[in-house]
């Protein structure tokens, strides 16, 4: 093994990193270990020195140590460094000063001339969800600093104009009921320039600032054709904002090029387009240096955008155009048929902006749109367009109409040598399959269409097993007769207890999307419940039920009858970490046509579990206590969000339950006497209040509540806690820890109702 002298230097810091350990919440211990690692000897020490001058100088920012700064820069320091205060947090020493209210090291560091553009990591929670948002000074001292005037100062002093990289302050949304924020947006607004010029335009477009919008307009340094960090122009910023006076009114300067494009190669041509409005693409594309064939980076051009919205204007105009393709799919495989068989169904189709100027949204009332069906038939009428074509989800422009219930445009393309009424989606499902999952009326007239084709089987499955049960259980709250397709389709020899590769039965896909009637009819026309007891990460029948949306009532219903058919009452859940930010792995299935449900809940856990959490079911947990379900089944944390921030991810049920039910920080004792049956009930059935794992126990938890105003907690458990629910040697440890603390406050309290436990139930 070489020596630690021998490795690259870009090791050695990968070693000094992993000192930091998440899980110390001290910053000097993690010091502590560079600074011995640093001892080591002087080729590592030279390495590691500017990562501990770092850590020290941004503790100095924090703590207002203006003396140590002023040190540490005329030793050399690079006052620009980011460095940790805290675990998972990173910023300058500019940033802590700000954000801890220290004026004289934001002066000095004014002075020195710092960068006011160098991003910062988990200071604040703003843009958490986004791993590339690190935003830089400005936003810090607008939105969360302590120090009056101090955004002022880097505007002026250092040129700060960014909140995060090509994110200008104006658009942080400042708030403007603040005389300090007023006078903060007005630096911004009249620095010179056409880049904050036509930021400027784009602050005022979007709060509806018709005053300002114009004093900017008369501005000689705008400049209508200087594209922002994004690349977009005034141009096309103001014709995204809804704002078609004032882009016309741009169109107009000599300087105006209406065919730049954005960093995305959308144009102002996809953006009025998208907006709908024929007036400002009539102007468009009057003009030379508009091109309307051009596509975006995913291949989007202005006539797909035209028939998504089924605008048979605009359509009609671009098809006048040179060039312009009507037949090639998109990078998501949809054609401009695709689209405008999509465009037919109104609750899809993109809201449309009013005449007036205001930026108001009107809803177009359901049913189908006529000028999607007239774009449809023109594009039918050309040779070039294959009506049959699959988009990357597999399905076709027939599937697309049998999805929203459209008969006349279904029957339209069944006439059509280039449609196969069998095609399959990428997991196989048919026309008939998805029509089926439609919840219009007109589906049931769509699926006789369908039938009525030569090949076409009622029995048909996709390639994972399902039936045309599966899809008419797959969705809820249908217009039409759900029965009478199930009954038919049971009487021409469809199986009811089908089973999918996913372990669902037809009766399985009614728990998942919610329809418990429908649930309850297949029970009564003979399914087995039981024909599968495992799905996805190991939920039962019983974690379904309890984590869908049905009624309590609907709920108990089916829970009742799995347990006369002996159900495993304790199966535990084997989830991966669930991360609310990304929902890939949520559901039970991912199916076009199937409604699934969000199985994810941040917890391994039992179903009495999820009786005792969300929505109060007392009834559903009595059924399963009665038949002999553990309130001591465990409980494991599996949350990314608290993932290394816990003693353990073990928990006891209870601390789950607690964890579940409220906000940690913030119940109040109102807000925990509402879980006092939950509580009651599952202490009296033998749930423990302490704890054999590293986490806190239940009665620690309580205390503390406790110890914050909130007793509540602890008065609930030790009323219905005997010594059957804590061993006495956990009791004496919790009384010894409060007797061991000043006897302040509710600490007195707490020890006394303690020590009334320990006697009544212990005898002591």
């Amino acid at each position: 093994m070489p020596p630690i002298e021998a490795l690259p230097v870009e090791i050695i810091c990968r070693i000094a990193d992993k000192c930091m350990v998440e899980t110390i919440s001290d910053i000097k211990l993690s010091a502590r270990s560079q600074v011995a690692l640093a001892q080591t000897n002087r080729h590592v020490y030279n390495i590691i020195r500017p990562l501990l001058r770092a850590t020290r100088v941004c503790i100095a920012a924090e703590e207002g140590r203006l003396d140590i700064i002023k040190k540490a820069y005329r030793d050399g320091a690079n006052v620009n460094m980011t460095g940790s205060t805290k675990h998972g947090q990173r910023g300058t020493p500019l940033q802590y000063a700000i954000m801890k209210g220290h004026r004289d090291i934001l002066e000095f560091l004014v002075e020195v001339g710092v960068d006011p553009h160098i991003p910062s990591v988990g200071l604040c929670e703003c843009w958490q969800h986004m791993n590339d948002t690190k935003p830089y000074a400005l936003h810090t001292a607008i939105n969360h600093g302590k120090i009056k005037g101090a955004a002022k100062l880097l505007i002026q002093k250092l040129g700060a104009y960014w909140s995060v990289k090509d994110l200008p302050a104006l658009q942080d949304e400042p708030d403007e009921e603040k005389e300090e924020q007023k006078e903060v947006i007005d630096l911004l607004v009249n620095l010179p320039g056409p880049g904050p010029a036509g930021d400027a335009l784009t602050y005022a477009m979007s709060r509806h600032k018709h005053d300002l919008e114009e004093r900017i307009l008369a501005r000689p340094d705008l400049d209508v054709s200087v594209a922002d960090s994004l690349g977009r122009t005034p141009l096309f910023n103001a014709i995204v904002s809804r704002r078609l006076d004032i882009a016309m009114s741009l169109l107009e300067r000599p300087e105006a090029d209406a065919g730049i494009a954005q960093q995305n190669d959308l144009t102002p041509l996809h953006a009025a387009v998208d907006a709908r409005s024929l007036p400002l693409v009539e102007a468009l594309l009057k003009r030379p240096e508009v091109d309307a064939t051009k596509k975006d980076d995913v291949n989007t051009s202005t006539f797909h955008l035209a028939t998504q919205h089924g605008e048979l204007g605009i359509v009609k105009l671009l098809l006048e155009q040179p060039g312009v393709d009507v037949a090639s799919p998109d990078d998501d495989g949809m054609t401009p048929l695709h689209w405008a068989v999509r465009s037919r169904y109104l609750m899809l189709h993109p809201w449309k902006r009013r005449k007036g100027e205001t930026g108001e949204t009107f809803c177009e009332p359901a049913g189908y749109r006529s000028e999607s069906l007239e774009i449809i038939e023109i594009l039918l009428a050309r040779p070039e367009v294959n009506a049959g074509l699959h988009s990357k989800d597999g399905l076709t422009p027939l599937h697309r109409a049998c999805s929203i219930g459209d008969r006349r445009v279904a029957e339209l393309l069944l006439k059509r040598k280039d449609v196969d009424p069998k095609a399959r989606g990428l997991n196989g499902q048919t026309p008939l399959h998805i029509a089926a999952s439609c919840t219009r009326r007109g589906a049931l007239m769509v699926m006789g269409s369908l039938l009525e084709q030569p090949g076409i089987e009622i029995t048909d499955t996709d390639y994972d097993g399902r039936t045309i049960l599966h899809y008419v259980c797959g969705c809820r709250r249908k217009a039409w007769n759900a029965s009478l397709v199930i009954e038919t389709a049971l009487r021409e020899g469809v199986a009811i207890d089908q089973v999918s590769k996913n372990g669902l039965s037809a009766f399985h896909q009614a728990i998942c999307s919610g329809d418990y009637n429908i649930a309850m009819l297949l029970l009564d026309l003979g399914a087995d419940p039981m024909v599968s007891t495992r799905f996805k990460y190991n939920n039962n029948l019983l974690h379904l039920c309890l984590k869908g949306d049905g009624s309590s009532a609907d709920v108990n219903k089916i829970m009742r009858e799995s347990i006369k058919r002996s159900i495993e009452i304790d199966t535990l859940t084997d989830s991966p970490l669930y991360d609310a930010w990304n929902d890939e792995k949520e559901q039970v299935e991912d199916i076009e046509g199937i409604r699934s449900m969000n199985i994810l809940i941040g917890t391994d856990c039992t179903p009495l579990f999820l009786t005792a959490i969300g929505e109060e079911n007392i009834e559903g947990m009595r059924a399963l206590l009665e038949a002999g379900a553990d309130p001591n089944a465990p409980v494991i944390i599996r949350d990314l969000e608290l993932e290394g921030k816990t003693k353990g991810n073990r928990q006891a049920f209870l601390s789950g339950v607690f964890r579940h039910s409220w906000d940690p920080e913030e119940p109040s004792n109102d807000d925990i006497f509402e879980k006092e049956d939950v509580i009651a009930l599952l202490i009296q059935h033998g749930s423990r209040i302490d704890f054999d794992g590293s986490a806190d126990s239940p009665l620690q938890e309580a205390c503390k509540a406790a110890e914050d105003g909130r007793g509540a907690l602890l008065e609930i458990m030790l009323k219905c806690s005997t010594s059957k629910n804590v061993s006495q040697r956990h009791a004496i440890e919790v009384i010894s820890e409060y007797a061991d603390k000043p006897q302040q406050g509710e600490i007195g309290q707490i020890l006394q109702m303690l020590r009334i436990f320990e006697r009544k139930h212990f005898g002591i």
